[in-house]
């Protein structure tokens, strides 16, 4: 049977709100970084720290796996013909 749904587009997103969106998601991550450098460090460890530590550590992975996600949208778009900066002259 043939497959008569439209094909897929890839949705162009700006370069400069990629750009963005990677700064700050790697502004996210190392204030992460620092907050679980920090819990783990203290010698003095509460009962909530460990809760916490889980919190941000899943927190971070999900910052971890967006930031990959967006750098492997920006070379798809950068390669899609007649995206933004690659029209052709």
């Amino acid at each position: 049977m043939k497959d008569l749904r439209k094909p897929r587009t890839v949705a162009s997103i700006d370069s400069a709100l990629l750009l963005s969106g990677e700064r700050q998601l790697q502004h996210e991550i190392r204030l992460l970084q620092d907050w679980i450098a920090e819990l783990e460090a203290r010698e003095d460890k509460q009962p909530s720290d460990n809760l916490a530590l889980s919190t941000y550590r899943d927190m971070l992975r999900s910052r971890e796996d967006m930031l990959e996600a967006l750098r492997q949208q920006a070379p798809a778009q950068n390669s899609a013909p007649n995206s933004p900066g690659n029209t052709p002259q």
